[in-house]
C-alpha cells in the first residue's frame, strides 16, 4: 500500500464541500450551547502519512490536545480532531474564558469541553460526509487525549487496529470576537474507505 494517497482535484473539492457543510452545522451548535457567533473555515485539505502527522502539531515531542472516535456503517475508520497546546489554549479561552498555563493543570471542567466541542464539531463533519453519500455511518463516543503529539498519533492507530499508512488531513480555524485558534480534521479511512466514499460520489478513485 502507499504511504500516501493522491488526491485530484474533484476529490479535493468533494471533501471541502463536506468538510464546508459540517463546519456549518458545528458553527450553528456552538452558538446555540455558548450563546457566542463562532466562524470555521477550510484553509487547506491534503493527504498526509500517518507517520506525518504529528509535524501538523509542532513536532513529535510537542504538546496537543486530540478528540477521536472510531466511524462504524458502510464505511470504517477513525476521525479525530487535533489541535496544539497554544490553540487548545485559545479555544478554552473562547468556550470558557480563561485556560490552563499547562497540562497537568487540565481540570474535569476543560477537559469536558473539548471532549463536548470534538463530539460537537467531529459528529457534524460526519454527518454531512454522510448526507452527501448516502452512506451510513455512525460515530462512537469520544475519546481525549491531552499529551504529545506523537502519542496521540500512537493512540489513535492503536485504537484502529489497522492502518491504511495514510489519512486526510483538513485544516481548519475557528474564530470569534476575541481569538482564532487552528485545528485539524483527520480521518482515517479503513481499507478502500476513502475509495467508497468518492464512489458514491460519482467520483474516479483517488491514485
Amino acid at each position: 500500500m502507499a504511504s500516501e494517497l493522491t488526491l485530484g482535484l474533484m476529490e479535493l473539492s468533494a471533501v471541502r464541500e463536506m468538510t464546508n457543510i459540517g463546519l456549518g452545522h458545528a458553527t450553528t451548535a456552538l452558538s446555540q450551547m455558548t450563546g457566542k457567533a463562532f466562524n470555521m473555515s477550510v484553509p487547506d485539505v491534503e493527504s498526509v502519512a500517518l507517520e506525518q502527522i504529528p509535524n501538523l502539531l509542532g513536532g513529535s515531542e510537542a504538546y496537543a490536545a486530540g478528540i477521536y472516535m472510531p466511524i462504524e456503517g458502510d464505511v470504517n475508520g477513525h476521525i479525530a480532531f487535533l489541535m496544539t497546546w497554544e490553540s487548545t489554549q485559545a479555544l478554552w479561552k473562547m468556550l470558557l474564558g480563561d485556560a490552563p498555563w499547562d497540562p497537568g493543570q487540565v481540570t474535569e471542567m476543560e477537559a469536558s469541553a473539548l471532549l463536548e466541542i470534538g463530539n460537537i464539531v467531529n459528529g457534524s463533519f460526519l454527518n454531512a460526509l454522510s448526507e452527501m453519500t448516502g452512506l451510513a455511518m455512525h460515530a462512537t463516543p469520544p475519546y481525549l487525549a491531552i499529551e504529545m503529539s506523537a502519542a496521540i498519533l500512537q493512540a489513535i492507530v492503536v485504537e484502529a487496529s489497522y492502518s491504511e499508512h495514510y489519512a486526510l488531513s483538513i485544516r481548519t480555524s475557528i474564530t470569534d470576537f476575541e481569538g482564532s485558534m487552528e485545528g485539524f480534521f483527520v480521518y482515517i479511512p479503513s481499507v478502500g474507505g476513502l475509495r467508497t466514499i468518492f464512489s458514491s460520489l460519482g467520483i474516479a478513485e483517488a491514485a
